[in-house]
């Protein structure tokens, strides 16, 4: 169970809310994205979305590590649930803060 909460944990970092490595994940997608439309390599669109979306990065991420699809399926699960919760928070939080 934590080899799967860490997993899903590294996947919203790496994605999401880890500031140091956003400028360098979002330049990579940047270069793929020009790669694809100059050479007109449409089969990238499904790498591209790897990189851009926690729960598909958190299931490739934990299928190339572990070689395992059931638990690759229930990190990407988590990870949706995680990141849900945490922007249902965000919003909360913020809406409520204005009132103040």
């Amino acid at each position: 169970m934590i080899q799967i909460l860490g997993l899903s944990a590294i996947s919203l970092l790496a994605i999401k809310y880890f500031s140091p490595v956003q400028p360098i994940r979002e330049k990579f997608v940047g270069w793929l994205i020009k790669v694809m439309i100059k050479r007109n390599w449409w089969w990238l669109e499904s790498v591209i979305k790897v990189f851009s979306c926690s729960y598909c990065f958190s299931f490739w991420m934990t299928l190339i590590i572990t070689l395992n699809l059931f638990k690759a399926s229930i990190v990407a699960i988590l990870t949706l649930l995680i990141l849900n919760v945490l922007e249902a928070l965000n919003k909360y939080l913020y809406e409520n803060d204005d009132d103040e």
